[in-house]
Order: C-alpha cells, then structure tokens, then sequence
C-alpha cells in the first residue's frame, strides 16, 4: 500500500493505493481557506496543510480497513511556487505566499529590469526558464520590501511539497521538478544558479536546501509526526514535487507523444521532453524539469473552472445543468467571444488584464450562448498552448484530461474537436495524489534493490500504460468548423 497526498490551493487530498490490485482503496479531502485581504494576495497558513493532512491520512486508513503497517511508503504532491519560510528555531515567520498571489508584480519587474540591465541578458539565459509573476521569486522580493523583519528572519525557504516533506521527516532538500519552478534554479544544469540567488541576496545560497533526484527519498518518516498520523516510523517518503509533476506521472506523462490538460481553478497543459527545450521565443512556455527524470514542458492559465463557475452562479445555472447548456448551444456560441481573465491573464501573460464578454446582440444574447463562450474562451487559451508546442518541434497523439472539467463529456468533446487530438479521461482522476502513490512505490522499489535502477513505466498500472479505450475523438464536422473561431478569437484577443 502507498499513500499519496496532494496538498492543493483549496485542498488536501489523501489517495491509499494497492499495487498489488493496481487501485485506490480509499480516499479522502479536506478544505483548506485562502487569506485575501489586499488585492491580489492569496495567501495560507501551512498549518492548515499539516491538519488536512493528520485527518486525511487517519481517514483512508480507517476507511480502508487496514492496519497502518501495510503503507510501504508515501509521497506528496504540492501547489507549485508558493512561498514557506522558517526562522533558527524552524517556526513558521509568516503564511505562505501562494502562486496565485499577484500583489507581487511590481518587485518581480523592478528585479528583472535591474538583473537584465546588470547582466546584460535575461534571467532566462541563466535558467532556461522565463519568471512570470506565479513563481516564488516574486514571493520572496515582495517579503524582502514589505516585511524586512520578517525576511531578516529566514533561515529556511520550502515551496510547498517541500515543507510538508521536512515536517514528515526532519530532512530538508529539494528536488528538480518543482524547484524548477522557483526562479532562480538552472532547469539545463538541474542546480541553484548563483547568479541570479547573488542579485536576490548573496547571503540567500547558504539557506537554499540541497538538491536530490526524483527516484531518491526525501527521508523517512520521523518519530513525532509517525505518532500524530498513527503511521509505523521510518516509512520512506519519496523526493515528492510539484502538483503538475506528480500530476504527469498520474496520467502515465512520462514519455514524449502524451500531452495532459489539467482543468482546474486554473488551467495547465505539459508533455514529457526527454532534453530541455528552447525557449526563447516562447515565453510563455514553463520549461521545467519533471520529478521522473525528464524534462516537463509546461504552458498554464488562470481562470478555469472558477471563470465557468462564476458564469453559472450568475446565470443561475445548476451544476448539474452544465452539461445539458453545452449540448443546447453550437460552436462559437452564437458569436459571442470571451476573454475570461477575472484574476488576470497568465496565457497570455498579462497579470493586470479584466475579463470581457464581445460581440453580444439581441439574438445571442442567452444562458446557453454565455456559458458556451466561457468554456470555450477557456478551452481556446489552453489549446493555443498545443500550438506553442509544435511550434517548438514537439509531436502528440493523445490528449489525457484531468480535474473537475474531466467529469464534463460535452467539455471533452469541445476540447478534442478544437485541438484536433483524441481526448482520454484516465480512470483516476486524481492525478497528484495518485502520481504521488506511484512515485513513493518508484522510491521504494529502488530502495529495496540497490544498485539496480527500476525505470518508472515499469511500476506504471496497467491502466495507465494500455490508456487508449474509451477515447472522445474530434468530430471532423465540429473541427473544421472551430478551426476558423479559434483564429479569429486569438486575432480579436484585447491588447
């Protein structure tokens, strides 16, 4: 049995895998609040992960029937970028700042005007990867300005994968896939990269935790926090990552021609690369490294699910409603085109862009058009993403899509009809959690057999690598009708 935990922006999920029957035998979920005071903060406090995390791991034990001794290992999915940070005595100096905090922007310019104009190149030349303002380094420029004392306090900075790792056990490290995402990591060399830790802070190096590969383990399980998840000390906790690298590995991402769409509060479409892409005409791509041993190109966008919530509640429109609007609407939503960016854009990147609604009249003027336009308005800014990456060179023949929108088959077959790829819903949807189990089984298998290197597909379920049945192929009829409106809706995107 492995357990495996995804510590999310509104959540914590907690997934017991069996891999000897190759399923989930239980699960649970736990809401965590978000703190948004000022505008664009969004921040937690990492003690609400931690509880989330006790009752879920008490949850799935209890709900499974099993005795604690049968979890060989666990591993942990986090929310990417957000910022932990801890003083001497390894007590919490502030709530994290999280990715989706945008109250950052204006020290995350001031830095990179000033490190370019320094350096005389961008910070991607030293990283391989573009800074948008998601990225912890915004995080810890804004808490340098705003809260010198606090920043004066630091003696450990975690993202948040990584603090949960260190309460589970003691050790502090990183590993390459989500500190990839941090801003000052080389994604070429897989290490911190001085130059750009030196412009922060020449003293920020010596604070920076070790660096460890995917397949090793971040520790093991410490007596205190054993005794507060009532689990047998010395369970092997593997390196972890970030909620999209655990989420590749969930959905068997982990070899180039797969690519997976995440449609959550926000929105993420990646691939596997076997070597690091150029990127330097494509800012918009994350070109981060993967927690199996690979590298994880990666586009994302703000305001998914919760720009098509909003819509409904507006509108009035039960959940259970959503399904029957999209199937009463056609493509192109009677004309209506929308640019949902009620938080800000990230694809593209434009932090302070406001949401519009174009092209309304009297006759399209109505609730199946409107949620329509949403959906497809989403559905649009994840695909131009396919198209950046073919740009790059890279090659799919399968889309696998996860999060609440995979629950919608009226969706799936928007987005296959769009992006022209055949769609697959992987039967666990819960790709994080799930990637996370996998990768703890990966961790442990190498531990039990030293010396000899256990590739991950060969620890894949069988589900995941015979992933083909059940596909929701593009209508031809319905794809070449969107291929004009998909055009016509990036040349018609509001500047």
């Amino acid at each position: 049995m492995y357990l495996g935990i995804d510590c999310g922006t509104q959540g914590t999920k907690v997934l017991l895998w069996d891999a000897e029957t190759e399923r989930v035998v239980a699960s649970s979920y736990h809401t965590c609040e978000l703190i948004s005071d000022r505008p664009g903060q969004k921040e937690q406090h990492p003690a609400a992960w931690l509880d989330a995390i006790k009752k879920g791991v008490q949850a799935v034990i209890a709900r499974a029937g099993i005795a604690p001794e049968q979890i060989a290992a666990m591993g942990v999915s986090g929310q990417q970028h957000g910022l932990v940070l801890l003083d001497e005595q390894d007590a919490l100096i502030r709530p994290a700042k999280l990715w989706c905090d945008t109250e950052t922007v204006p020290e995350l310019n001031a830095f990179l005007t000033r490190f370019n104009a320094a350096m005389g190149a961008p910070v991607a030349h030293f990283t391989g990867i573009h800074i948008p303002v998601a990225f912890t380094l915004a995080k810890l420029l804004w808490v340098k300005e705003h809260e010198p004392e606090a920043y004066q306090r630091i003696a450990k900075l975690f993202l948040p994968h990584e603090y949960v790792n260190y309460w589970l056990t003691g050790h502090y490290c990183a590993e390459y896939g989500d500190a990839s995402g941090t801003g000052w990591f080389d994604t070429y060399n897989r290490r911190w990269r001085k130059e750009v830790v030196d412009a922060i802070d020449p003293q920020l190096m010596a604070k920076l935790p070790p660096l460890i590969e995917a397949h090793q383990p971040a520790g093991y399980l410490s007596a205190a926090s054993a005794a507060l998840l009532g689990l047998p000390e010395g369970i092997p906790v593997s390196s972890g990552g970030g909620d999209n690298m655990m989420s590749a590995i969930g959905t068997g991402n982990i070899a180039p021609g797969i690519l997976t769409m995440s449609l959550g509060t926000s929105g993420t479409l990646f691939t596997h690369a076997a070597q690091q892409i150029e990127t330097q005409h494509h800012p918009d791509i994350n070109a981060f490294c993967s927690s199996s041993g690979g590298w994880l190109p990666l586009v994302s966008t703000m305001n998914v699910t919760n720009a098509i919530n909003a819509f409904r509640e507006v509108m009035d429109i039960p959940l259970a409603e959503f399904e029957n609007y999209l199937n009463n609407s056609e493509p192109g939503a009677g004309g209506l085109w929308c640019y949902p960016w009620l938080n800000g854009a990230r694809l593209p990147n434009r932090p302070d862009a406001t949401a519009s609604v174009m092209g309304i009249t009297s006759r399209n003027f109505n609730k199946a058009n409107l949620l329509r336009s949403v959906v497809e308005g989403v559905t649009f800014k994840l695909c131009k993403g396919i198209e950046i990456f073919q740009q790059c060179g890279l090659h799919f023949d399968q889309l696998r899509v996860i999060g609440g929108g995979a629950n919608s088959q009226a969706w799936c077959q928007l987005i296959a009809d769009i992006s022209g790829i055949e769609v697959i819903r992987p039967t666990v949807s819960d790709a994080g959690a799930l990637g996370a189990a996998l990768q703890a089984r990966w961790c442990n298998e190498n531990l039990q057999q030293p010396g000899e290197m256990i590739a991950l597909h060969e620890i894949l379920p069988a589900s995941l690598r015979d992933i083909g049945r059940d596909a929701i192929l593009p209508c031809p009829q319905q794809r070449a009708i969107y291929q004009p409106i998909y055009a016509r809706y990036h040349q018609n995107m509001p500047t």
